[in-house]
């Protein structure tokens, strides 16, 4: 059987290893490198090659992943001076980023190979991956991939191995990290906000389990709801994905917002919730731990609720929390294609994309449709869905529940309800402009 070529795999982490080993046993030669000696030793132990140095990493391989938290950090070892990767790099070498990072970030890197290094025959694959770890394990993930065609076609046999569905995005450099950038702006609001409903079913003494099965295949359900929830009725913080990544993605969101000069107001309230999970010490642990947030005196309330709820079950109250989901997931939805147009991205595309990702919703699925089809009449109006957030808001001052994305969605409204808009659908996005009148100020 002939070997596959060498991959260099710069980021052992939680996915980064999963990514690694499977390339591993799809008979590429991997080598890798990592500043835990604990993901050298089991590479090396599942038949890898453990290296000292992204130098030493790079070293005659034909491609290379980087898969580290950040844009310092991909800066760092691609870049440090005698030990970067870049000076192990042989000649015509692939590097696929595949780190979340800014869209203007890809092209700065590929200068520093060009330009500043003198490295023009290094080829560069703008590739931010989802699926979480046991799909990295399996060569499952969702791979978004940009790049001039020479690249990506050379990319081709690493992307395929360690993907189940791949997407080329056009624009080149950086334009996958711009779809990546809006899927996590709703995967991002929509942990956020199964966090804010079911932290309020747990405070009003209601059966959070029963809550959660009220929600799954209603118009208020969400990827995230469906797959983060579980853990907040377990209690189980094992980090499959840490809320320090959200930190970082959420704050990549809200700086894009304010380059592209887009007012985010629930991405930002929902990274405020990020912000403030990781100073009270959750960082480390999984990203659904940030219902704790709104539960400081009692932690594990979502758990205890879901076995031994302390008042019988309100079907009113369960559908005017089932409706506060909706209705974030639907402003969540706006703020998003808003900020996709702006970055310059197909909407058509966007929509077919995210709605198979993380940050699918129904609520996006339903608004988006409305938007290109410059539908501003169908589904309850502005003034309607107003009424609503604020009996949810009165329900939630009576228990002093602290609420964060519902309370920016109802000043959002407010505002609507202040330029005459009370009558539009809560999802009308403007036919000339394609932007949404009351996102937009």
């Amino acid at each position: 059987m002939t070997t596959k070529p060498k991959v260099a795999f710069i980021g052992l982490g939680a996915m980064g290893m999963g990514m690694a080993l499977h390339l591993l046993d799809d008979g590429f030669v991997v080598s890798g490198y990592d500043v835990n000696p604990k993901a050298l030793q089991i590479l090396e132990e599942k038949g890898g090659i453990a290296a000292s140095s992204p130098r030493n990493c790079a070293t005659d391989a034909s491609f290379l992943v980087c898969m580290v938290a950040n844009a310092a950090q991909t800066e760092e070892v691609l870049f440090t001076v005698s030990t970067g990767a870049v000076f192990g790099l042989p000649s015509n070498a692939t590097v696929i980023l595949c780190s979340t990072v800014p869209p203007s970030f890809p092209g700065k890197v590929l200068v520093k190979f060009h330009v500043d290094l003198a490295r023009p025959d290094v080829q560069l694959v703008d590739c931010p991956v989802s699926g979480g770890t046991v799909r990295a394990a399996q060569g499952k993930l969702t791979i978004l991939c940009s790049g001039t065609s020479e690249a990506l076609v050379a990319a081709g046999p690493v992307l395929d191995s360690m993907a189940e569905t791949k997407y080329e995005i056009d624009g080149g450099l950086g334009s996958a990290n711009k779809v990546k950038l809006v899927n996590q702006h709703l995967a991002g609001i929509h942990i956020a906000a199964a966090a804010e409903a079911m932290g309020l079913v747990a405070s009003l003494g209601l059966s959070t389990k029963a809550f959660h099965d009220t929600v799954l295949g209603s118009t208020a359900t969400s990827w995230m709801f469906e797959n983060r929830v579980p853990h907040m009725l377990a209690d189980d913080w094992t980090p499959h994905s840490a809320l320090a990544i959200f930190v970082k993605d959420m704050g990549i969101v809200t700086t894009e917002g304010l380059v592209q000069g887009v007012p985010l107001w629930v991405a930002s309230s929902a990274e405020q919730l990020y912000l403030l999970g990781a100073q009270m010490g959750y960082d480390r642990e999984d990203d659904a731990g940030v219902v704790r947030v709104f539960l400081p005196k009692s932690p594990s309330l979502v758990y205890s609720a879901a076995r031994a709820a302390t008042s019988p079950d309100d079907p009113r109250t369960f559908e005017l929390i089932r409706c506060l989901l909706e209705i974030v997931h639907t402003v969540a939805a706006i703020e998003a294609l808003a900020l996709g147009d702006s970055l310059g991205l197909s909407t058509r595309d966007l929509v077919r994309i995210i709605s198979n990702a993380a940050g699918a919703s129904e609520a996006f699925k339903r608004a988006s449709s409305r938007i290109m089809a410059g539908d501003s009449t169908s589904g309850p109006n502005i003034s309607e869905t107003r009424c609503m957030l604020t009996d949810v808001a009165l329900l939630a001052k009576k228990l002093r529940y602290p609420l964060h994305l519902a309370a920016t969605a109802l000043n959002l409204y407010d505002l609507a309800l202040v330029r005459g808009l009370g009558s539009q659908g809560v999802d009308f996005h403007g036919r000339d402009s394609g932007k949404s009148p009351w996102i937009r100020t």
